[in-house]
């Protein structure tokens, strides 16, 4: 049962994270298939990237047994990807 709960916890903690990382980049979240991203109306992007830079973000991270840098660094880089595809349009 132990085990259930520890594997519950990392999955609800690596949610929290796909959902900060889909606001920072402004597209809609779905976590039961790959979608086409999809924007978003509202914007979270700043609230999204004050989490992902906190303090609290790298204990969850390391509660989970990833880097909150490694997250931070390929969510830049996907916004940057997303931005220069957005300027050759």
């Amino acid at each position: 049962m132990v085990g259930g709960l520890a594997i519950c916890a990392r999955d609800l903690v690596l949610a929290v994270f796909r959902l900060a990382v889909a606001d920072h980049l402004g597209v809609c979240y779905g976590h039961d298939e790959p979608g086409p991203n999809k924007r978003t109306k509202g914007s979270f992007q700043a609230e999204a990237a004050d989490f992902l830079v906190s303090p609290w973000a790298a204990h969850l991270a390391d509660l989970a047994g990833f880097s909150v840098h490694t997250v931070w660094k390929e969510a830049q880089r996907q916004r940057l990807q997303e931005l220069e595809l957005g300027r050759a349009a």
